[in-house]
């Protein structure tokens, strides 16, 4: 099995020291790779990334394009995140002034808003003019904001006319045409958005791109990845598609027994299945067995149809669950951490708690709590003379996970404009 031992004796609290000696004992090859490949697939604009640390595998389970949560980042670190979005914006033009940050539609909630601040903050710190906007007009729900008017295919908010749009709106409830065929470049593309985009996708360009660096290494790509499966539309309410759901979920089932099987790893399975598109952690449910499946009640159907801003559920992602046996200190919950970037640039991100879940669950809902993650330089520079699970070296091995999720991100743009 390539250069990987069998973990014969799998201990939760234990962190598979083969893969984390592997890439920390590689940094020199990791890092001459990563430059090759952004030079073909440059980095989307910016990104986050939720990681989750079984021990045993570690591995991404979502990227988000549109991030949040901007206010959670480490206050210290404040530099280096400016400098990684200057340069993010340098690389569109050096012409750049003006900037239209464009938001989510939220009134009420608090936290987004302190994020939209604190993205703004960057962005004035950087150098450059801002002004926020939401997409839509707050006082009439789907309509456009009226402060938003398009002049010779230039986009203005008010008296404000940016050389550049930045979306921190996902786009959920579809493109809007006042943000098509802009003459100002729009970052991130808005056919990234989740009305086109597709997990799935994602992760079968993440499949590829994992499968190229453990080659690299010599490691089982298993180890770095969520194994996944899609069948289609489905529609939990007049349960059509559910047949096709069931045999996938089975051989799923299948896949991920064999490597626990083939690791000496003693838990049980599960499978997270979730909304194909969309954030906020809506639209999953758990299983454990295909007759959780089978049994699913009402109420798991009523929130498996609709995802954020009430819109259609009919294409799933069945993925593999992973165990977080992550926690900050002994005494602490179970987290997972959340990596930021601005272009391949990573600039840290912060541990996701939940004192209500346990190690197998979604912590993405509400009553979690965010916990600070500082990378300074361990995120591209890791420590051989210090233990194998130090924090710098940890962090350098979270830095490796997300830029593979950013590097399939960046195919998918690619792929998009080409």
């Amino acid at each position: 099995m390539n250069n990987l031992k069998s973990i014969a004796e799998y201990n939760k609290s234990f962190t598979n020291q083969e893969l984390h000696n592997c890439i920390i004992n590689s940094h020199v090859e990791i890092e001459s790779w990563f430059r090759k490949q952004w030079i073909k697939y440059p980095a989307p604009f910016y990104s986050s990334i939720d990681i989750r640390n079984s021990g045993f595998k570690i591995a991404p389970v979502d990227t988000n394009l549109f991030p949040a949560g901007f206010n959670n980042l480490d206050k210290n670190f404040e530099p280096l995140y400016i400098s990684a979005l200057s340069h993010a914006l340098e690389r569109q033009s050096v012409d750049i002034r003006k900037i239209l940050l464009i938001g989510e539609n939220h009134t009420r909630n608090q936290h987004y808003t302190n994020s939209l601040s604190v993205l703004s903050s960057f962005i004035k710190k950087a150098g450059f003019e801002i002004e926020i906007a939401s997409l839509g007009d707050l006082n009439t729900p789907g309509k456009i904001n009226p402060g938003l008017k398009k002049i010779n295919k230039s986009l203005c908010y008010k008296s404000f006319s940016p050389d550049l749009i930045i979306l921190n709106n996902d786009l959920s409830d579809g493109v809007p045409d006042i943000l098509k065929e802009t003459k100002q470049p729009i970052l991130p593309d808005p056919n990234l958005g989740w009305t086109n985009r597709s997990k799935t996708i994602h992760f079968e360009y993440y499949s590829d791109v994992v499968k190229n660096f453990t080659r690299l290494l010599g490691l089982d790509s298993w180890l770095m990845e969520p194994l996944f499966r899609n069948c289609g539309e489905i529609d939990f309410k007049t349960k059509q598609g559910e047949d096709c759901m069931l045999y996938h979920t089975e051989k799923l089932f299948m896949l991920i027994k064999e490597k626990y099987e083939m690791y000496g790893i003693d838990e049980k399975p599960y499978i997270m299945i979730k909304a194909d598109s969309g954030t906020y952690g809506m639209g999953i449910i758990q299983v454990s067995d295909i007759n959780d499946l089978k049994n699913i009640n009402r109420k798991q159907r009523s929130r498996m149809t609709k995802i954020k801003g009430g819109a259609p559920l009919n294409k799933v992602i069945l993925q593999e669950g992973i165990y977080s046996n992550e926690k900050i200190n002994i005494k602490s919950d179970v987290v997972e951490p959340v990596i930021y970037s601005f272009g391949s640039s990573l600039l840290g991100g912060f541990y996701r708690i939940h004192e209500d879940k346990d190690y197998s669950e979604n912590l993405n809902s509400p009553g979690m709590s965010f916990h600070p993650i500082s990378f300074n330089d361990a995120c591209i520079s890791p420590d051989s003379n210090q233990p194998i699970h130090s924090d710098t070296n940890k962090f350098y091995i979270y830095g490796v996970i997300a830029r593979l999720a950013i590097l399939a991100a960046a195919k998918e743009l690619y792929n998009l404009d080409s």
